[in-house]
């Protein structure tokens, strides 16, 4: 049988080139959970590699939840003129709809008008603009985007994919090319006073080992997730640990780290490094992978993408599924599910302006397995919410079929009393399931995916 990584290459040998923007990522993890990484995502790595059975002894510092929301992002290809994105009003009232701001795609040009990218940014939209080697011109229209509509450019990032998309740049060619572009891109960006405080994210698809420093080249580092086989992001007991390989690729230039590609097309398949699950399935993975980034510390998660493009009434186009919502325009569980999470974060009590809210609480999870995680979240009325979550197997890969594996019963300790407990499943509702009142200890039965606790201390000021 042939080795993984040359199972993939093959099947990104038969790519064309309007395959456009997404890859499987060429990266295996190397090294096992727990291994020791430098700069600002070594305390989330940690705490996602290696859990233990009692989680946050002592008091933990909660996540604004306002932080978590911009780290949620999504692929757009606005740019496209003959699919679902050539009506940009959808694709704006989609956006709002799921409560997220960010996205990326293509630098405006000649194909669809300035004023659609106007109009989004009014909208709200923030855009990542990729960049190849003809930025020039694509900076000039960036920097009048950011004039028009202040604050809609969000990054500028560079080129995309280099292993799988040859670029020619000043009599170079290949990865040397991209690096240079990317070089010469961050120069450009910074020294454009339109762009002032817009950062650069790092080429996608070079060889990190070849390159000593990004010193100049990039703020962020950059990379692409896309778990095989149906697979969950992060931990897996197929050995797989997908995101765990762009965390530890992430952190040999000390740079931040953004994802800019992620995602489950949802046409199940069968076999070997096939990304294909069902709709349900593709909700759990989004929704676990957006956690996990966020608990590692990646700055930025774009989910790969907003819209399946083209109608696919054969069902054997993949490139046509990845979308949050079908071609013609309907929801997919995952949209649902992505607005029920913003909706329960977003919601909140009226508290009184003079009364400070701590941001710490001291909870302690019991029998927690290795392939669950837990983050901590804060509303801004100062209620906390305990996100959960149980990375086991959610497909079949022998048979193209999704696989439900029993809920891990885990003891929370509060802490201290608190004056209530609702329990959310974003993947059903964005009501509670469950209420409780003044309790300090509940047993929760974590799910393969996504839960949240909302917690309001009994010490919680005036609500």
């Amino acid at each position: 049988m042939k080795h993984p990584v040359a199972l993939i290459a093959g099947l990104l040998a038969r790519r064309t080139a309007s395959q456009r923007l997404r890859h499987v990522s060429l990266a295996k993890p190397r090294g096992r959970p727990g291994t020791r990484v430098a700069g600002s995502l070594a305390t989330g790595f940690c705490a996602l590699a290696c859990a233990t059975a009692a989680h946050a002894s002592g008091a933990a510092q909660a996540m604004p939840a306002d932080d978590f929301l911009q780290t949620l992002a999504v692929v757009t290809h606005v740019s496209y003129t003959d699919g679902a994105y050539v009506n940009v009003h959808n694709v704006a009232d989609d956006m709002a709809w799921l409560g997220i701001h960010h996205v990326r795609d293509y630098a405006p040009g000649s194909s669809i008008p300035f004023s659609s990218y106007v109009y989004l940014a009014q909208r709200g939209v923030k855009f990542n603009f990729l960049m190849g080697a003809d930025f020039e011109k694509k900076i000039a229209l960036a920097a009048k985007l950011n004039t028009e509509v202040p604050g809609s450019v969000a990054a500028i990032e560079g080129p995309n994919e280099l292993n799988n998309f040859s670029i020619t740049y000043q009599g170079l060619t290949g990865a040397a090319a991209g690096l240079a572009v990317q070089r010469d891109l961050y120069a450009r960006v910074h020294g454009t006073p339109e762009l002032a405080g817009v950062p650069v994210y790092d080429a996608t698809g070079f060889d990190p080992k070849s390159v000593e420093t990004r010193t100049n080249s990039a703020d962020y580092a950059n990379q692409h997730v896309y778990p095989q086989n149906g697979e969950q992001p992060l931990w897996n007991a197929n050995g797989d640990k997908w995101m765990l390989a762009a965390i530890h690729l992430g952190q040999r230039f000390q740079l931040p780290l953004v994802i800019t590609e992620f995602g489950y097309f949802s046409l199940p398949q069968a076999g070997w490094y096939m990304l294909g699950v069902d709709e349900p399935t593709q909700a759990k993975g989004v929704l676990n992978g957006y956690m996990d980034a966020a608990a590692a510390g990646v700055k930025r998660l774009y989910v790969y993408e907003l819209l399946d493009e083209k109608p696919d009434p054969e069902r054997k186009n993949d490139e046509m599924h990845y979308g949050l919502f079908r071609n013609d325009n309907s929801p997919k569980p995952v949209a649902y599910a992505i607005r029920n999470l913003t909706s329960i974060l977003n919601a909140n009590t009226t508290r009184r302006t003079s009364a400070a809210a701590r941001s710490t609480l001291a909870y302690t999870l019991s029998e927690m397995p290795p392939s669950a995680n837990s983050l901590l979240l804060q509303k801004k009325d100062g209620r906390f919410v305990l996100v959960l979550w149980n990375e086991t197997l959610i497909w079949n890969r022998a048979t193209g079929a999704p696989l439900a594996s029993p809920p891990a019963r885990v003891d929370v300790d509060f802490g201290g009393k608190a004056k209530r407990v609702d329990l959310y499943d974003p993947l059903t509702s964005a009501q509670p399931l469950e209420s409780h009142r003044d309790l300090r200890q509940l047993s929760v039965n974590v799910p393969d995916h996504v839960i949240l606790l909302e917690i309001t201390p009994a010490d919680t000021p005036g609500t």
